[in-house]
């Protein structure tokens, strides 16, 4: 562990990173039900109050100070993957993949479907899932916690335009988007394995359905899963139990639409 005097005299990226890499390591353990003496992140965060106005001071203290092993493992590695996209670097516009050869016109009307996009951390997957949404007629996509939004790069060299056509919205708090739906009348899905989770092959839709994803490597949130009022999953038939969240998107919102949405008309 770095003394304190040495801590200071690192850049702010090197300082940020070497909390970073301490919240994964903390993170892996928790999630793996080992031990781990967070004494190096505990002197860590009093040295950063040796600046002043330090970033994520608070958020490293939450973490922390949290006493419940799920939620204490979901806050480390959110706040993991902030300093590490705070500090990181964009795509540059010259990378970005362009297409010409898309109708301006869409080829039917929109469905009821809403999808939220829960701390997704890949720039490249929240893009492939808007160009889903875009392709398939999704009414809304909601964006919260950390899901990059779509003025990023990434989102933007893999949504390929569709980021222009789909109506999106950014809200902080999970809970907040789910309680204007539900007012609304929405159904509110989860896609995740266990909590007694159904097969999506067999499942009837209603039209105003709103079907959560998670975060890639964590999947919802504990607190999002208690709001949720049933849980789907597909049926895996290889040695994997998951699908990349872009693919699983995919899947969930086509499944929507041959069972519930308007009628598709075929280029």
């Amino acid at each position: 562990m770095l003394s304190r005097a040495k801590f200071i005299k690192l850049k702010e990226i090197t300082r940020y990173f070497r909390i970073a890499d301490e919240l994964q390591r903390l993170r892996d353990c928790l999630l793996n039900r080992k031990t781990f003496d967070q004494n190096i992140l505990e002197k860590y965060c009093l040295y950063l109050r040796d600046f002043n106005g330090q970033l994520f001071i608070e958020e490293l203290s939450d973490v922390l100070n949290e006493k419940k092993i799920r939620i204490k493992a979901e806050k480390a590695h959110f706040l993991y993957h902030k300093i590490k996209d705070h500090f990181g670097f964009p795509v540059p516009a010259s990378k970005f993949i362009k297409s010409s050869n898309d109708s301006e016109q869409p080829r039917s009307e929109k469905t009821e479907l809403v999808i939220i996009l829960e701390n997704l951390r890949s720039a490249h997957n929240v893009g492939s899932i808007i160009r889903s949404c875009e392709c398939f007629g999704v009414k809304k996509l909601m964006l919260t916690g950390i899901t990059p939004g779509p003025e990023k790069p990434g989102v933007i060299k893999t949504a390929m335009g569709s980021e222009k056509k789909v109506m999106i919205s950014v809200t902080e708090k999970t809970a907040d988007a789910v309680k204007d739906l539900k007012e609304s009348g929405y159904m509110i899905i989860a896609a995740e394995t266990g909590y007694g989770s159904k097969d999506i092959e067999n499942y009837s839709f209603v039209p105003k359905t709103a079907i959560i994803f998670g975060n890639e490597e964590i999947g919802i949130c504990s607190d999002t899963l208690k709001l949720c009022d049933d849980f789907l999953s597909i049926a895996m038939r290889g040695t994997k139990n998951s699908l990349n969240v872009s693919n699983c998107a995919s899947v969930f919102i086509y499944e929507y639409v041959r069972k519930c949405g308007v009628a598709m008309t075929v280029s």
